[in-house]
């Protein structure tokens, strides 16, 4: 693990912000440190951190609407830490970019294991031994910028997230991959309750911005009760 990671931490309460602070640093991560959503937004515009971990409730802004603004703007991890332990609160959490949710109060190890697989999943995405750009039904991705562009050359981008579990689907085009098998490779941490829900949304995610339809797909086919398959074919 690199200690040149940077991780931004938006959190309101001192003690659990001095705790992640800790914690993180210990860890060997460059933390930086904030308790308003309005300061944390002006730094992220000018040097996005690798990774974010989000409170949602925050003194002058949604945590929620802060998340969509860094899945917009960067291509940052995001793990959300929050009281808000309800199943509405996650999916909503990950329909807007975050890619992992823990709610409190938690175990510092556990955050540093999350922070781990976070930043292990999206270094892998951009690793320069694999193949960064893919074109597949008009569309084509770049995972070293994250950047996803249409037959018109319009571009949006990627949040880690997104990009992750596009990129297992591109490497298995063709074949069936089951939740189970996206859960082990996206190295999710749902429980066993809530992560085929968590799955799904991420699907979902990705298949609204390559306009996908769900009743006639162009890219992604759902069997029902098996899992997915990517079926565009990818050069």
């Amino acid at each position: 693990m690199s200690a040149s990671k940077q991780i931004a931490i938006i959190e309101d309460e001192p003690e659990v912000l001095a705790l992640l602070s800790t914690t993180l640093t210990d860890a060997g991560y460059d933390i930086k440190t904030y308790s308003h959503a309005v300061d944390f937004e002006e730094a992220l515009a000018e040097s996005p951190p690798d990774l974010c971990i989000v409170d949602l409730g925050l003194p002058d802004k949604d945590g929620l609407g802060v998340v969509s603004n860094i899945a917009a703007q960067s291509d940052a991890a995001i793990l959300v830490i929050s009281g808000r332990t309800g199943l509405n609160d996650r999916i909503t959490g990950l329909e807007l970019g975050a890619d992992d949710y823990l709610a409190k109060p938690f175990e510092p190890r556990e955050v540093v294991a999350r922070v781990r697989a976070l930043i292990r999943r999206r270094a892998a995405t951009t690793s320069p031994a694999e193949t960064t750009i893919y074109r597949f039904s008009g569309w084509e991705v770049d995972f070293a910028t994250f950047l996803l562009t249409d037959e018109k050359g319009a571009t949006q981008r990627l949040s880690a997230s997104e990009a992750s579990l596009l990129l297992v689907f591109l490497k298995s085009a063709k074949r069936l991959i089951t939740r189970e098998q996206l859960q082990v490779a996206l190295d999710d941490r749902s429980d066993s309750i809530s992560f085929d829900r968590t799955i799904d949304v991420r699907v979902s995610r990705l298949r609204s911005k390559l306009n996908d339809k769900t009743r006639n797909p162009k890219i992604i086919k759902t069997i029902y009760g098996a899992g997915y398959i990517f079926i565009s074919d990818v050069t």
